[in-house]
């Protein structure tokens, strides 16, 4: 292993890396502050010390480039490598568990907010004459809409490669999702019929079957996550709703509003919620029931001023092919 990093505490964050790497974690977002870090420590010329209060004083404060969840994410990191440090018997000060801050509520969209966002996705036709440009513009169609209609994760649908894809059945597999849980996802047969024409559509697009249900600029590649949520946001604001919106929506709204959108159609015909959040806490890959039951919650104060939303999906499944 190759030590990239450069302040006196270079090999203890090499080691420390390394091994989340090797117990399965992916850690990369993580390494990238585990290098900010590294040079944290050597600008201020800290020695091969154990973590203080002192030595973190500047690390534990937030910058004015970032908001409160990059500090608690940076605050997270560095209090599991003070424990790591501990079990290497340098002692370490670890900082609180916790950083608190206002979560902002999330957007849960109307029928017409959806309507409208799907109907620019489908017209979107690229201008550019590039190969990849035109042909990721009718990628976003579906993209946009299994990440809705099925509740996941930006990152799970932009890395869902074609062999987690089983057509026939109407099955996606997650795998490695947050918090390293594999799920099953059953689609619609009406979704499960767009994936399908779509997959038929992008093999003879690239001219073999796809590694990656929606690939990126290189066919070999995913589509990028800051790729699609900057698209996001420049479709909803061609919508006609975004200079009235008071809350921004970002790409992972969607997946609130299939949380809402789905236990507001139980209980129309008469479910328990009670009885279907075992399901549901399975189907969003959540680690705890009591996390799906805090994240519906969440969603539904964000939701109190909405109607009844109980056709949104027959009206987000048009033909989307184009050329």
């Amino acid at each position: 292993m190759i030590n990239e990093y450069r302040s006196s505490l270079s090999n203890e964050i090499a080691s420390f890396v390394a091994e989340k790497r090797s117990v399965g974690f992916k850690y990369i977002g993580e390494e990238r502050i585990m290098r900010r870090f590294d040079e944290y420590w050597l600008s201020h010329g800290f020695m091969n010390e154990g973590l203080s209060p002192d030595n973190l004083a500047e690390w534990l404060v937030m910058s004015e480039s970032e908001g409160a969840g990059s500090l608690a994410e940076r605050i997270s990191v560095i209090r599991q490598f003070s424990i790591y440090l501990n079990g290497l018997c340098i002692p370490s000060y670890i900082p609180p568990i916790e950083v608190k801050y206002n979560v902002p509520l999330p957007h849960i969209f109307t029928d017409p907010e959806l309507q409208g966002l799907f109907a620019v996705i489908d017209n979107h036709v690229s201008s550019s004459h590039v190969f990849f440009t035109k042909r990721i513009a009718n990628e976003y169609p579906v993209l946009f809409r299994l990440i809705y209609l099925n509740g996941l994760r930006i990152s799970e649908a932009c890395k869902l490669a074609t062999s987690e894809v089983d057509i026939d059945n109407g099955v996606l597999t997650i795998l490695d999702g947050k918090g390293r849980k594999d799920r099953l996802i059953y689609l619609s047969d009406d979704v499960a019929q767009l994936c399908a024409n779509y997959l038929k559509w992008l093999e003879n697009e690239i001219g073999k079957y796809p590694k990656w249900l929606f690939p990126g600029r290189k066919a070999d590649d995913p589509i990028g996550i800051a790729t699609v949520e900057h698209k996001f946001n420049e479709f909803w604001e061609m919508t006609s709703f975004s200079d009235s919106c008071s809350i921004k929506p970002t790409v992972h709204d969607l997946r609130h509003t299939f949380v809402v959108d789905r236990i507001n159609k139980w209980s129309a015909v008469g479910l328990d919620f009670e009885h279907m959040l075992p399901y549901l806490s399975k189907f969003l890959g959540h680690k705890s029931f009591n996390e799906t039951f805090y994240y519906y919650h969440y969603a539904k104060e964000a939701a109190k001023n909405i109607h009844k939303k109980d056709t949104t999906i027959n009206k987000v499944i048009p033909e989307v092919m184009r050329r």
